[in-house]
């Protein structure tokens, strides 16, 4: 949860003293290091979340003028714009916060661009990098490139890098520092660079669907994986964002798993501005009808 004083302690912060780096999250995803690509195993949820996650990372950097910057460099070459169309992502330099096995590095480096997936697990990065030397296309055989760091995102913005789009898909309800997080995200962006983020709503259908359903009852996902205490609302991951990560936030979109259909969904409807949504189910709008969404993503623009 972001507090109005956490948020202001840790902005009067310099860069050097945020630590967001909870060392037992690490240590409990790195003991799974080796279930990383195993559709079955602990990371199934996220398996058939990545999906939908990349088609909403696409609708939005659509959506934001990212891709149209990046194909504006083209011009009217055709070789160039039949490249386009199978690499939408060609151009566009992308940090993946918490890349974890590298479900979501993989996916945007297929589509063209240029991939830096970052973990504080050295267990997880080296599971990474084997399963990413499998495909050709991510050596060598496409325009997308695909580069794993073993660090923590506050290192890396103190070698200076910046990136045109920076994404941190369901990791900042894993942090200790959620505040200094984003702010360190912020600033990991270029002017008008787009933030796109991931997380799960604190609210009681939350509790229920995450922890005792997935967890206890189901056991889809590991015991212990989720703490509802540190889940972050729309509204509350809103404001830090716009507050600390000085990015003008343009839309939330629920993402629910459809348990008819075995697949994760985003919704119709969008909280706050956006552009078209699709799919949507029942799950997904009882959900947001009674207590908000529970699964939700965010895409914010760098102000200049």
């Amino acid at each position: 949860m972001l507090s109005s004083s956490d948020r202001e302690s840790k902005e009067s912060r310099s860069d050097p003293s945020i630590h967001t780096v909870n060392k037992e999250e690490i240590a409990k995803f790195a003991a799974m290091s080796e279930e990383w690509w195993a559709p079955q195993g602990p990371f199934k949820m996220l398996h058939l979340m990545n999906p939908p996650r990349v088609r909403f990372i696409r609708n939005r950097l659509e959506a934001s003028g990212a891709t149209a910057g990046a194909m504006a460099k083209d011009g009217a070459d055709p070789t160039r714009v039949a490249s386009r169309k199978r690499f939408p992502l060609e151009g566009l330099s992308i940090v993946d916060i918490g890349c974890g096995g590298g479900l979501l590095s993989e996916s945007l480096a297929r589509l063209g661009a240029q991939v830096t997936g970052l973990d504080a697990s050295n267990e997880n990065i080296q599971m990474a990098r084997i399963h990413a030397m499998k495909d050709p296309l991510l050596n060598g055989g496409g325009p997308g490139t695909l580069e794993y760091r073993h660090q923590t995102a506050e290192e890396l913005l103190e070698q200076g890098r910046r990136f045109d789009v920076v994404c941190s898909m369901e990791v900042i309800e894993h942090v200790d520092n959620p505040a200094g997080f984003l702010k360190v995200l912020g600033e990991l962006l270029k002017p008008n660079g787009d933030l796109l983020l991931s997380t799960i709503s604190r609210t009681p259908m939350s509790y229920f669907l995450t922890i005792f359903c997935a967890e206890h009852l189901l056991r889809m996902v590991p015991v212990g994986t989720h703490h509802w205490s540190k889940f972050i609302t729309p509204d509350e991951l809103q404001v830090g964002v716009q507050d600390l990560a000085k990015c003008q936030v343009l839309c939330i979109q629920d993402i629910a798993f459809n348990p008819l259909s075995g697949q994760w969904e985003l919704s119709k409807g969008l909280i706050g501005q956006g552009s078209s949504a699709e799919g949507g189910s029942v799950l997904s709008s009882i959900g947001s009808s009674i207590t908000g969404p529970v699964n939700y993503l965010l895409a914010a623009k760098k102000v200049a």
